[in-house]
């Protein structure tokens, strides 16, 4: 056997992990709230934040583009160095 595979195997270690916490046990699914509020309006409510922070980043990406291809040289065609064919 190689003895570069023995060597980096003896460096490969899984760390053994005890409990965080004395006396703890799971939960169980009694211990589970009932939801207070209908999913359809949980829902609504979250779709609504979701849809405004898309707004927002489609307006900041718009605003950050078009200032960028407003001031920033992006050295096009050089047209006051060609001859005109004239």
């Amino acid at each position: 056997m190689n003895r570069g595979f023995l060597a980096a195997r003896s460096l490969i270690r899984v760390p053994t992990r005890g409990k965080a916490l004395a006396n703890w046990a799971r939960p169980s699914i009694d211990e589970i709230g009932v939801p207070t509020e209908s999913w359809a309006q949980v829902n609504a409510k979250n779709q609504t934040k979701f849809n405004l922070h898309l707004l927002i980043g489609l307006a900041s990406i718009t605003a950050t583009l078009t200032y960028v291809f407003n001031t920033v040289n992006f050295n096009t065609t050089p047209y006051h160095l060609l001859k005109n064919k004239d």
